[in-house]
């Protein structure tokens, strides 16, 4: 992609600090992208809610928000290609990310053409094309209680089937243990001969169809851990 074709390009920029948000705005205008800047979690919401960016470019620290346990709420208002951009060199935050949906990892300082070229080959991947015109995906709507697949049809979840798959996605790439979410979804203590959990696991796997086999993976010996929704 060369600088006319990624030239208008929305670019949602989510990064607390100002003056590093601006430095980096001020770059992507100059090779005539629309950058656009949220300071906060909430407000990068906001902005997903009210826009379809073609690409986002997420700090993995918010103040003390850890932004890649939030990944999937950001995958379901969005298909766009998302960046990290991190001062945190563990190899295991990286790869938990790249698992459940983000498309590549920037490692702070980088500097301005080497984020550019980035996202340029990134929207180049994308198919060089508006969100509007990129495939549906899974959309997991905590206010509504629903779960839709990109075809969007409804997968029919009973109450205790979406708290499930909400706490899990909620805390995705981090493993829950039998007894916290047996706490949490069904509202009493687990119990060794308690199969009650592991059946409601195996009627979402069921519900949510072929290829979702590792979206809810088993942690041997400790519990499940929402990976991610399969890309359409």
């Amino acid at each position: 992609m060369n600088g006319a074709e990624s030239a208008g390009r929305v670019i949602l920029v989510v990064e607390d600090d100002l003056d590093l948000a601006r430095e980096i705005a001020d770059t992507l205008s100059d090779y005539g992208m629309r950058p656009v800047v949220a300071t906060t979690w909430d407000a990068a919401l906001a902005e997903l809610a009210a826009g379809k960016p073609d690409l986002v470019l997420l700090d993995q620290r918010l103040g003390t928000v850890d932004t890649v346990p939030l990944l999937p709420r950001l995958r379901a208002l969005t298909a766009a290609p998302v960046l990290f951009l991190t001062g945190n060199r563990a190899e295991a935050d990286r790869i938990v990310a790249l698992e459940i949906g983000a498309d590549d990892f920037l490692l702070k300082p980088t500097s301005g053409r080497e984020l550019v070229a980035r996202i340029r080959a990134h929207l180049r991947r994308a198919g060089a094309a508006p969100e509007a015109a990129t495939p549906a995906e899974w959309r997991l709507n905590i206010g509504e209680r629903r779960l839709t697949r990109p075809d969007g049809s409804e997968v029919p979840l009973t109450a205790a089937e979406f708290d499930l798959v909400a706490v899990l996605a909620e805390h995705a790439g981090r493993a829950l243990d039998r007894d916290e979410l047996t706490q949490r979804v069904l509202g009493r203590p687990w119990r060794p001969d308690d199969r009650a959990l592991d059946n409601l696991v195996l009627h979402v796997r069921q519900k949510l169809g072929p290829g979702c086999e590792r979206t809810i993976a088993t942690v041997r010996n400790r519990g499940y851990v929402f990976t991610a929704f399969p890309k359409a």
